[in-house]
C-alpha cells in the first residue's frame, strides 16, 4: 500500500499584500523624487525610503529562495522546470537592483534634477522586470504552495525577513504590507506576531512607520 502524501489548504493571501506593496511602493517612486526636489532633507528621507524598499525586495526574494522554492520543487515534481524557471527570474534582477542603489546614494550625495532622473529610470527598470514575475509566482507558485507548503513552513518568511534586513528601516516592509490589508487580516497578523513583537510594533514601529511614510508622501 502506497503512503499518503499529506497536502494542504494554507492560506497565502498575504503574499498578494507583500506584492502590491513593493509595486505600489516602486511606483509612486517618481512622484515622491519630484516633490523632494533638491531639498536635500526631503532628498534624504526619499531616498532611504528607495533604499529600504530595495532592501524589501531583496530579503522578498531570498526568503523565497530558501524557503519556499526548494520545498516545492521537492514536492511538486511534475512542475520542477516551470518552478525553476519562475525562481531564475530573481536573478533577472539583480542588476536593476543594484543600479537602484547606486542611483540612490548618488542622488543622496548630490541632489539634482539629473540625479533625480537617473533614480527614476533606474527604479522604473526594477518595476518592468519585477511586474511579469510577481504575476507568474501569483498565477503558478502560489496555488502549488497553498497545497504544498504547511502554514508552519509558509509562516517562517516573515520571520526571515525581518532577521534578513540590512537597511536601516526594517519596519517599512511591516507597514507597507499592511496598508494593503483590511482591518481584520490587520489585526490577525497582530495575534500571529510573539508578544515582544506585537508590542514593539505597537509601541515603536508602527508609530515610526506613520511619521517616515507621512514626510514621504508630504
Amino acid at each position: 500500500m502506497s503512503a499518503t502524501v499529506e497536502t494542504y489548504d494554507t492560506d497565502v493571501s498575504d503574499m498578494y499584500a507583500v506584492h502590491k506593496a513593493l509595486l505600489g511602493a516602486l511606483d509612486e517612486v517618481p512622484r515622491s523624487v519630484a516633490q523632494a526636489g533638491d531639498d536635500p532633507g526631503h532628498v534624504e528621507v526619499v531616498g532611504s525610503f528607495i533604499e529600504n524598499v530595495i532592501e524589501f525586495l531583496h530579503v522578498h526574494h531570498s526568503g523565497e529562495d530558501e524557503l519556499l522554492y526548494p520545498l516545492l520543487e521537492e514536492r511538486c515534481a511534475g512542475s520542477r522546470s516551470e518552478l525553476e524557471r519562475i525562481d531564475d527570474q530573481h536573478k533577472l534582477l539583480s542588476a536593476p537592483m543594484d543600479a537602484g542603489r547606486s542611483a540612490v546614494a548618488t542622488w543622496r550625495a548630490k541632489p539634482s534634477t539629473e540625479h533625480a532622473q537617473a533614480v527614476i529610470g533606474a527604479v522604473a527598470s526594477i518595476a518592468q522586470t519585477l511586474r511579469p514575475h510577481l504575476a507568474e509566482e501569483e498565477t503558478v507558485v502560489l496555488p502549488l504552495a497553498t497545497k504544498w507548503i504547511s502554514p508552519e513552513e509558509w509562516g517562517q518568511q516573515a520571520g526571515h525577513n525581518m532577521m534578513s534586513f540590512r537597511a536601516d528601516k526594517p519596519w517599512l516592509m511591516l507597514g507597507l504590507v499592511r496598508e494593503q490589508l483590511d482591518q481584520g487580516h490587520r489585526d490577525g497578523m497582530l495575534v500571529a506576531m510573539p508578544p515582544e513583537m506585537r508590542t514593539m510594533w505597537a509601541e515603536q514601529m508602527e508609530p515610526a512607520f506613520n511619521a517616515f511614510i507621512a514626510e514621504v508622501r508630504r
